[in-house]
């Protein structure tokens, strides 16, 4: 007989006990299974290591290579990586290079490969919820095992089923807490959050305000970014993602040129992508300043309150906009 495929996907936030309970009890009821993870420091991690533990097999689904996965790990998660690697009966990299929709890229294809989604998920937004939401599209089965502000759940479910979290997830509406959003007085290069935004033109220069400390801080993000604009890659309204040793860098092109002045409607673009790179990269916090009302020439109070409109609400998502500073 077959073994049954699990693939799993999970929440950042949640607790060692609460996971290491629920996937003693995914143990128990499917013994004899393959279990299926993505690699990514959380969840899929805890679920490799206890598949490695306990002997169950292990299929691997990468992202992206090792080495850029594992740029900003510290040398214990890049040895746990490595052993994960190893350990697997089937190993797959999805993509050589970053592209921030390969992660969705991997969560189909988890989906797609398993018999059943073990969902480890609190209800927000996020990349776990959009793993959950394809799963609920295809009429995949999901084994939720977790629900909004519960210890210790483990439900089976189909998307049938109306108490599903999961049927929610495409169109609906999903459990909401206190808004996350904050404005700061201060540096923003001070930041602990997991993304900063710097702000861009799409020619290739650096010359003013926050980028240019961008430039001189990030060296490296310099050169790939004016590759990038000779690529004709980046674009008014949009990001474009650089993965930095220590954190990710959002940057958001509010400009066409750097002569001339940032639009509105541009501003608005970019706050919402910068919303929906968050939740497809999991990235829980994001660091930005007021775009465009520096070196954009918007005024600030249009910008600001552009910036409200968009942002103020959420709250899967750790948001702190600092005031203007320059240095």
């Amino acid at each position: 007989m077959n073994k049954i495929k699990i693939a799993f996907t999970g929440h950042r936030r949640l607790g060692y006990a609460q996971v290491e309970s629920m996937l003693n009890k995914i143990h128990a009821e499917f013994p004899d299974s393959v279990w299926i993870t993505g690699g990514a420091i959380g969840l899929d991690s805890h679920a490799a290591k206890y598949a490695m533990l306990h002997g169950i097999e292990l299929w691997l689904i990468l992202p992206f290579s090792p080495a850029v996965m594992t740029a900003r790990w510290n040398a214990q998660q890049k040895s746990f990586l490595e052993a994960s690697i190893k350990y697997a009966s089937k190993f797959t990299v999805l993509s050589p290079v970053y592209n921030v929709r390969v992660y969705q890229d991997r969560n189909i294809r988890m989906v797609d490969l398993s018999d059943m989604l073990a969902a480890f998920w609190d209800g927000s937004r996020g990349g776990t919820a959009n793993c959950v939401g394809y799963a609920s599209f295809i009429g995949h089965r999901i084994e939720m095992c977790l629900r909004e502000g519960a210890s210790a759940s483990f439900t089976q479910s189909t998307p049938a089923d109306s108490n599903c979290d999961a049927c929610s997830m495409i169109g609906g509406e999903t459990p909401t807490s206190s808004s996350s959003y904050r404005e700061v007085h201060g540096d923003i290069f001070t930041t602990e959050a997991e993304a900063i935004v710097n702000t861009v033109n799409c020619v290739g220069a650096m010359g003013r305000g926050i980028a240019l400390e961008f430039k001189k801080r990030y060296p490296d993000l310099y050169a790939a970014y004016r590759q990038a604009c000779a690529r004709k890659e980046i674009k008014p309204g949009h990001v474009w993602v650089y993965q930095a040793k220590d954190r990710i860098i959002f940057n958001a092109a509010v400009k066409d040129d750097w002569r001339n002045a940032s639009r509105i409607v541009w501003i608005e673009s970019c706050l919402n992508e910068l919303i929906g790179l968050c939740r497809s990269m999991n990235v829980q916090s994001i660091a930005l300043p007021w775009m465009g009302a520096m070196n954009g020439w918007i005024p600030v109070e249009q910008v600001k309150a552009t910036t409200r409109r968009i942002m103020s609400g959420i709250t899967d998502i750790d948001i702190t906009v600092y005031e203007i500073k320059r240095h």
